[in-house]
């Protein structure tokens, strides 16, 4: 495009929009409708009952105080980032469901235990036991495939992750003001009374009662607006926009096929991955840097998850926010992590 006036690249631009736009505009509705409500509804009953468990669970915890046993496994990450001693307990249970911890911090957010900066951090932080948790269904599958590199490539994701999480928690650090653990301690022993398992069950199911309702009520309508712009090709049409990138990056050429295949399929870029890797085609790093770069182009895309999960336990506007922040985020530090491990190969 060099040399091209700045007015011929606007008009190929707006040729391309409009282009697309009509091609939307030939699709037919009724059937885009009817495959995002199954996709919707296929998409719920998988993930609804998961989460009513999780949100029951985590309040029955909440109830026997379980997790003042357990919080102080976290409270360095909160008191690293000023964070509410609340939010160590929520990331104990992220350990287990990340959905169940996330709704905590929906709950204190609600009761004005947390602010809305302090929600996005922890929320955030609160991921990062979920991608250690990963482990269980990534390392069984890029083991057999790619050998040590497929462990080395999990472990730069868990790094990435790690990185991020550090960075976020000494923003809170300098913008939040420093919390009081000892006198939290104190305050909760004194004010909570452990009940015995059927009080503490009957009241975990009165608290689901009232928040799972509200957060279905904005994550069923959103995972449908999701589904009906999936099924008219907007994801895939960034996605191919994206793979366009990947000549920017420090990668051979070999390596398209691993990185077009991870904006689709994890389990499909590990299986291409491993077969240039036996075939000779590419070496260890150029495979582990090749998945790397295909995680970082596939942050965009991947936003049709978070969409419907973060708006419906956070509400729109904060849910919004978190989108906003963490695909920013993850964005930046997996690209400081592709340029480290590019210079050390």
């Amino acid at each position: 495009m060099t040399g091209v006036p700045l007015s011929r690249r606007l008009s190929m631009l707006m040729c391309g929009i409009t282009n697309y736009i009509l091609v939307l505009l030939m699709v037919d509705v009724s059937a885009v409708i009817v495959d995002a409500l199954i996709a919707t509804g296929k998409f719920l009953i998988s993930v609804i009952p998961l989460f009513i468990l999780g949100v029951i669970l985590a309040q029955l915890f909440v109830e026997l105080r379980w997790l003042d046993k357990l919080s102080w496994l976290a409270r360095p990450f909160a008191k690293l980032g000023h964070l509410h001693p609340e939010c160590a307990g929520a990331f104990v249970v992220a350990v287990i469901s990340p959905t169940a911890a996330h709704s905590m911090l929906a709950k204190y957010f609600a009761e004005k235990k947390i602010r809305r900066a302090e929600l996005i951090i922890a929320a955030i932080v609160n991921a990062l036991p979920g991608y250690i948790a990963q482990g269980r269904s990534v390392l069984p599958i890029t083991i057999p495939l790619l050998g040590v590199f497929g462990v080395v490539f999990y472990g730069m994701v868990l790094f990435a992750d790690l990185i991020k999480s550090l960075l976020l928690l000494t923003v809170g650090r300098f913008i939040l003001p420093e919390r009081d653990f000892i006198k939290a301690d104190v305050e909760g022993a004194s004010h909570r009374q452990r009940p015995d398992l059927k009080q503490a069950l009957r009241n975990s199911l009165q608290g689901a009662g009232k928040t799972v309702p509200k957060i279905l009520l904005t994550m069923i309508p959103v995972t449908f607006l999701v589904f009906v712009l999936i099924n008219l090709g907007v994801f895939n049409y960034a996605a191919r926009h994206l793979g366009a990138v990947f000549r920017y990056f420090p990668i051979p050429v070999e390596s398209l096929p691993i990185v077009a295949t991870r904006l689709v399929s994890p389990v499909g870029a590990y299986t291409v991955a491993g077969s240039l890797l036996n075939k000779g085609v590419l070496g260890g790093g150029d495979i582990v840097i090749a998945l790397l770069v295909g995680t970082l182009l596939a942050t965009v895309p991947n936003v049709r998850y978070l969409i419907p999960y973060y708006f419906g336990i956070f509400g729109p506007t904060t849910g919004l926010q978190l989108v906003i922040v963490s695909t920013a985020m993850r964005i930046v530090v997996f690209a400081a992590i592709v340029g480290m491990v590019s210079f050390m190969v």
